[in-house]
């Protein structure tokens, strides 16, 4: 228990926020008794402490009632951070409204970081990549932390975060790229939204003409005469002729949307009912 204070007002961020994650385990009483006094001027003990005092008195739900008075978009932001990184510690169906409160933020820098946990609650994961993810124990925590949040994103919630996704994209939708992580966006969507939802898909009908292949090649010939330091070295250590051609391969971003993950989201929503 004492330990569990000491990483509450301690200097180590993810730590604070694992302490955190574990007083919900807690009885209210326990738990506010473990919460030191907020009579810190240190912005990120302070922070800390706030949550702290909140989900020890009133569980993850208190945290996500007030969540719009929660000070400073760094903290959040990094909260969020580090509850998608752990999702494991943060089972709770008040999480779920955690992180739908937190989808709605005003800052988009912040709200950006709820979308990630959402899209591993809601997608289904094939049976080679959860094979694959649950080969490590952090990864097979994961995919059950995910499999028992799936069940709290009831059909009124998914609504709720197709109506705050769609209106994120509706703001950026001459430049979708301001969103940061837009593909994300867009995937989530296609988890969260039914094909009644004639604005969520025709939002993303319009993206198509900004949507592509997100990478592409390109080719360049090297003088053979004056090649690059690395790529010189490489000749000379696989005994190559001088004079031999080379030639360097780069890929370089688009800059498009994703066409293959936008068809994808477009041909779910079409096929979920409403």
């Amino acid at each position: 228990m004492h330990d569990l204070s000491k990483r509450l007002r301690g200097g180590d961020f993810r730590q604070a926020v694992a302490a955190v994650a574990a007083l919900r385990h807690l009885d209210p009483a326990s738990g506010a008794r473990l919460v030191p006094p907020l009579n810190t001027g240190d912005e990120q003990r302070a922070f800390q402490l706030l949550i702290a005092r909140l989900v020890a008195e009133g569980g993850v739900h208190a945290l996500a009632a007030r969540w719009r008075d929660l000070p400073s978009p760094r903290w959040r932001e990094m909260l969020l951070s580090e509850i998608g990184q752990a999702f494991h510690l943060w089972v709770d169906e008040g999480t779920i409204e955690l992180l739908l409160a937190a989808l709605d933020d005003p800052d988009v820098q912040v709200a950006r970081r709820a979308v990630g946990p959402l899209i591993g609650c809601l997608r289904e994961w094939p049976g080679k990549e959860r094979k694959k993810t649950a080969k490590t124990l952090r990864g097979k925590a994961a995919l059950e932390a995910w499999d028992q949040a799936a069940a709290w994103l009831t059909p009124a919630r998914r609504a709720r975060i197709a109506q705050a996704v769609t209106a994120a994209l509706d703001r950026c939708a001459d430049n979708p790229k301001a969103l940061t992580w837009p593909d994300d966006y867009i995937e989530l969507l296609g988890h969260s939204a039914t094909r009644t939802d004639q604005r969520a898909i025709a939002r993303l009908e319009g993206f198509r003409k900004m949507a592509g292949e997100t990478r592409r090649s390109e080719v360049e010939a090297l003088d053979p005469e004056n090649l690059p330091w690395p790529t010189s070295m490489l000749a000379e250590k696989k005994g190559l002729a001088p004079g031999t051609p080379f030639v360097r391969i780069w890929s370089k971003p688009t800059g498009l949307l994703d066409l293959k993950r936008l068809e994808e989201a477009i041909e779910r929503i079409r096929r979920r009912e409403g």
